[in-house]
């Protein structure tokens, strides 16, 4: 099975001699055209359904009405002025609402900037600014960016560190506990060896902010156990570290509520946002309580196009629909049809498919086979190659995270025939690999994570 890709191959061969590769972690020879909704379309008109929506970037799709509507108004008004010596009221109108639906109704404020990295890169500098300390915790498998702030948070591939470093000291890494534990071994083991560090080697009265991901993205769409959150937070409040929940990935109802750390019932000092946040423009966001906000002057986090007034202009237009009925009768839907179709896959393919990921519509399908030489359970990393390249010839587009897991991130807007058609393909997509029908050609395009 294939695709015509003439058109789209040809820009890729122009793209390989004029753009850094270090640009690209691509699955499969797709150069885009166009965008309308959840639909894409490449240069050779070939039509696919968005199951990635652009890294999570797009969850209402590409061209949504009233953020067109929002972005043109804003044209024609100004594109952008920096509000690095000026006041503009998109920001201030946005950075009302964000602080509108802080958890627990904290007085909260932004610092505004181009996207979730240079938020990561805030965090770290409000939070040593606040405490007068020096020291970051934070977590094994986690993503942060890669800004050189960011990336130092970052312990997800040795592809962000070599040939790179150093990087920013007093950065400290610790392992994170998923919800697939069971609750005996999480409660006994989750925030020992941070315990035990504190009483070793890492002064707890030095230590500035745990910077966390609720739900790790990158590292395949795993949630954090209830209970390591709540013992980790304590552990926060004992000794006057600020809890920080990474947000960039799973913000804006990915995971169903505005903020992934919603469901864990915990208030954090303060939330990183991105990639959604710009309502599918750049822009990134520091959020935290107005007294650590408080703490830096100008130009400590300051740049000539953060806060873009387009960005935040489509920032307001997306956060008022996002409140509104309408979008949350929507997202209930979509996300219990989801729900029923990734049971339905693990039904079928009970060996092959051996775990469902997430929350809401931020979800993973694990793959695995059994080792013919020892019987273990292993990853399946060439099936899951085959199978997101056989589901792109159909006609959808998603990727893989880690070695084996199936990301899958529609727009939380997606009509509904869009949201089944695609999990028919991901079904259709598994029978034909089970059947030996994909060819290891295909892996030549396999340059992803």
């Amino acid at each position: 099975m294939s695709l015509t890709t003439t058109k789209s191959e040809a820009w890729i061969n122009r793209d390989k001699k004029v753009i850094a590769p270090c640009q690209h972690l691509s699955y499969y020879p797709l150069t885009v055209q166009k965008v309308e909704g959840e639909i894409i379309y490449d240069q050779d008109n070939n039509r696919f359904i968005d199951f990635l929506s652009s890294a999570s970037s797009l969850n209402l799709g590409s061209g949504f009405p009233m953020i067109t509507e929002a972005l043109i108004n804003q044209m024609k008004l100004y594109v952008q002025y920096t509000p690095a010596y000026i006041y503009n009221t998109p920001n201030i109108a946005y950075a009302e609402r964000l602080t509108s639906v802080y958890p627990g109704g904290i007085q909260a404020k932004v610092c505004f900037g181009n996207c979730g990295s240079d938020a990561n890169d805030a965090a770290i500098k409000f939070a040593r600014a606040f405490t007068g300390r020096s020291k970051i915790i934070t977590f094994i498998n986690g993503y942060h960016g890669n800004t050189y702030g960011s990336m130092s948070l970052s312990a997800v591939t040795t592809r962000m560190r070599s040939k790179m470093g150093p990087f920013l000291p007093d950065i400290f890494s610790f392992p994170f506990y998923g919800d697939d534990l069971d609750n005996e071994v999480c409660q006994g083991e989750c925030t020992r060896e941070i315990e035990r560090a504190f009483e070793t080697y890492l002064p707890a009265e030095e230590v500035a902010a745990v910077i966390i991901e609720p739900v790790q993205g990158d590292a395949g769409l795993i949630p954090a156990h209830g209970i390591f959150m709540n013992k980790l937070h304590a552990l926060c409040k004992k000794n006057g570290i600020l809890f920080i929940s990474e947000e960039v990935q799973q913000a804006f109802f990915r995971t169903g509520k505005w903020f992934a750390i919603e469901h864990y019932d915990i208030v954090p000092d303060g939330i990183i946002l991105g990639k959604s946040v710009g309502g599918s423009l750049p822009l990134g966001a520091f959020m935290a309580r107005g007294e650590i906000m408080d703490s830096l002057p100008a130009p400590a986090h300051l740049f000539t196009l953060g806060g873009h007034a387009l960005a935040c202009a489509t920032g307001c237009a997306a956060f008022d629909y996002m409140q509104g009925a309408d979008f949350q009768d929507i997202l209930a839907k979509n996300e219990n049809a989801m729900e029923d179709y990734l049971n339905e896959i693990m039904k079928k393919f009970p060996e092959f498919v051996t775990q469902k990921r997430g929350k809401g519509m931020s979800r993973g399908l694990v793959l695995t086979k059994q080792d013919q030489r020892t019987g273990e359970i292993v990853p399946d990393e060439i099936g899951t190659y085959k199978v997101l390249y056989r589901a792109y010839e159909k006609g959808l587009v998603m990727i893989s995270l880690g070695k084996n897991v199936l990301r899958i991130q529609p727009p939380l807007n997606i009509k509904p025939e869009n949201l089944k058609r695609g999990f028919e393909i991901i079904d259709e997509a598994i029978e034909e690999y089970l059947d030996e029908k994909i060819s290891d050609e295909v892996l030549k395009y396999r340059e992803g994570w």
